[in-house]
């Protein structure tokens, strides 16, 4: 397989930059460039040990670092060599184009992680949590693609394709030897169909919880005209973010701040405040409220504690699912009376209670444990796979004494094929270029 060569880290001025090759001829070029202080050659170099060297591409120098992995002890499963240079783009482009005059070519988007997939360093799940630790935006979010980039959505899989295939194994074999296997084998393949039906419902029953660890939680603020939406939004970004005004519909456009809150991005949308307008664009914006607070993950119903409300609960949540939790905020605690309040106090001005009530958005969402280690299904791709799997498993289940054994055998084949999409097993070319186009330059 031919050599190829990237920029590893992003453009731009920085400390260090990093250029990759990889290839059988990564050590060759890459010798021809650096020259190690301490040693004759680049060739001569201890792998996964860094030299310090001179690096000279076509009269642009720099002291710099190199590291040579030997195959298949590499990241790709391929020779690999690292430079480690001085940051700057300038510096970088120069360094590559001497690479690339010397015999190497520029990869594509994710060819690196792309080779390792190929030379069975990694499943394809895997590489899909690489991408996922990238461009993870919370720590449990990188936490999540960690698991799925070490194999933890692999070994789940791997862990319900194993008995599916000895099931598929030994009711083809019945099918030449009917009159010896084939009531044993269908005896045999019902309790494991069974069990691999509520281990799938299993996995899928995480994907909402794997959906709001890898993207956020997008928390909808709503409520009448002049409660404190926009005080809020600020207070719970810590900055200010919307401008805020006595002014009744200051606020006539939504507008999202994101923070990081125990590991997990919560999305925050103030909305304009809900009530009867004429004017066009006001109205224009309580439908946009209505449209985004039906499509969050939880609403935030905010009220002025200082004051009565005037406009009725079930109007304020109109179109919004039953379903989606709501936590009744009662703004200005500072200043309200002294009796208790049926919701969650807090004060916006003050700050009081803004952290509590950022705890208890978790809390409502994902529960008390957020922990990211276990088995969670955090891709739309996998849980389409896995609802496939599904189907087809219980297809079987539901014919398997009123068909062939050789119509069963087409439902566990799906369900195979279903599931080894998720590793890559049995994924077909389309599938697997749709995921490294993902990757940036040199991953």
């Amino acid at each position: 397989m031919d050599t190829i060569a990237a920029i590893a880290t992003p453009l731009g001025t920085g400390a260090v930059g990093i250029i990759r090759l990889s290839g059988e001829d990564a050590l060759e070029i890459a010798a021809r460039v650096f020259s190690p202080y301490k040693l004759n050659s680049l060739k001569d170099a201890v792998p996964y040990m860094m030299y310090l060297g001179r690096l000279d591409c076509g009269g642009v120098k720099d002291r710099a670092l190199a590291v040579f992995f030997r195959a298949p002890a590499s990241y790709t499963g391929e020779d690999m060599v690292e430079l480690h240079c001085h940051g700057g783009a300038a510096l970088l482009g120069h360094v590559l184009n001497g690479l690339l005059s010397l015999g190497a070519r520029i990869a594509d988007r994710g060819e690196f992680t792309r080779r390792a997939f190929l030379n069975g360093k990694m499943d394809l799940s895997d590489a899909e949590g690489v991408i996922d630790m990238i461009n993870g935006e919370s720590a449990a979010a990188v936490n999540a693609g960690y698991r799925l980039a070490t194999g933890g959505t692999s070994a789940a899989v791997r862990a319900l394709t194993a008995p599916l295939l000895d099931v598929i194994a030994h009711m083809e074999a019945a099918l030449d030897y009917p009159e010896e296997m084939e009531e044993e084998s269908r005896l045999a393949a019902k309790p494991v169909i069974d069990a691999l039906i509520e281990k799938t419902r299993a996995l899928l029953l995480t994907c909402r919880r794997g959906s709001i660890v890898k993207n956020g939680i997008t928390a909808a603020i709503v409520g009448e005209t002049n409660v404190g939406k926009s005080s809020l939004l600020n207070a719970l970004a810590g900055r200010e973010r919307a401008i805020v005004t006595e002014i009744a519909g200051t606020t006539r456009d939504s507008i999202e701040e994101s923070v990081e809150w125990r590991g997990v991005t919560l999305r925050f949308i103030d909305t304009a405040g809900i009530r009867e307008s004429a004017d066009p664009v006001e109205s224009l914006g309580i439908r946009r409220s209505r449209n985004i607070a039906s499509s969050s993950d939880i609403v935030l119903l905010v009220s002025d504690g200082s004051r009565p409300n005037n406009a009725k609960k079930s109007e304020l949540l109109k179109n919004i699912d039953e379903k989606t939790p709501v936590i009744e905020v009662v703004n200005k605690s500072d200043i309200m009376p002294k009796k208790k309040s049926s919701g969650f106090s807090i004060s916006a001005k003050t700050g009081e209670n803004i952290d509590a009530l950022k705890d208890k958005i978790v809390e409502t969402v994902l529960g008390e444990n957020i922990d990211a280690s276990g088995e969670l299904i955090t891709s739309l791709r996998h849980k389409e796979a896995l609802e496939r799997a599904l189907t087809s498993l219980i297809s079987a289940k539901e014919n398997f004494d009123a068909v062939p054994a050789e119509c069963t055998l087409l439902d566990l084949r799906a369900a195979y094929s279903a599931f080894g999409e998720i590793t890559g097993d049995t994924a077909d070319e389309k599938i697997i270029d749709t995921i490294f186009a993902k990757f940036c330059l040199g991953k």
